[in-house]
């Protein structure tokens, strides 16, 4: 429904009502029951199966889902069978749009110049590798995701995160001089200041990103930085 019919609907709901500025609520249960008839009788729910005005796209419902969503993926997650006891459907089925905010991006060298040099924002970069030690590159992405939590949930506005698939943009990863996965890449203001090679937890990550973007005290941990100063490449798009 576009907004010119939305306001012919307003229109006549409007002049309805206009028509009949005193209508009172029926108290009877007879008379409202007897009333309901009547209606539905003269306004059936049910339309027939070879209406000519039932959207092709509707999905069997009268109206298709793509009003509502800009595009939707559905997300199954098993459930065992000893956990009827703690069940939560908002858990089983996750729904997501176009318009979610994930805590890191991935992209490709085609995104990288946008990406990097539009916005010069602090930037954290992923460089991950799915056969050179897989489970030290998944753990690192979900302890990265799970510090930016963290700093969400101190009501402040994480540095933008976005991971690079070595495997896939190889020319990009050697711009990059990474060759050991997988590797942290820190950048502010269009340079490269740090290189995290190791595996951290997220609350170390967190106390990181507070430390190098908000001023926060230096993270006890940090014993020796090698500060570095290193202008982030430009990757060349064919």
């Amino acid at each position: 429904m576009d907004e010119d019919e939305r306001r012919e609907w307003r229109k006549q709901i409007w002049d309805v009502i206009d028509k009949y500025p005193d209508v009172e609520e029926e108290l009877d249960p007879e008379e409202k029951r007897k009333k309901m008839e009547r209606l539905l009788a003269e306004y059936p729910l049910v339309v027939e199966e070879e209406d000519p005005d039932w959207p092709e796209d509707a999905d069997g419902r009268g109206f298709g889902l793509d009003q509502f969503f800009n595009k939707i993926s559905i997300k199954n997650v098993k459930k065992d069978d000893d956990d009827d006891d703690d069940y939560d459907s908002d858990k089983e089925i996750v729904w997501q749009d176009d318009d979610y905010i994930r805590p890191i991006k991935d992209i490709t060298s085609a995104e990288w110049e946008e990406t990097v040099f539009k916005d010069i924002s602090p930037l954290i970069i992923l460089v991950h590798n799915r056969y050179k030690r897989p489970k030290e590159n998944e753990q690192c992405r979900d302890e990265l995701e799970r510090a930016v939590n963290i700093i969400w949930n101190c009501r402040l506005p994480s540095p933008r995160c976005v991971a690079i698939d070595a495997v896939v943009d190889c020319d990009l990863v050697s711009a990059l001089k990474v060759t050991i996965f997988p590797e942290l890449i820190f950048t502010k203001a269009g340079k490269i200041f740090y290189r995290e090679k190791a595996t951290r937890p997220a609350d170390e990550l967190s106390k990181m990103m507070a430390f190098f973007y908000y001023g926060a005290a230096k993270p006890p941990f940090f014993k020796d930085i090698e500060n570095i100063d290193e202008t982030i490449p430009s990757s060349t798009v064919s």
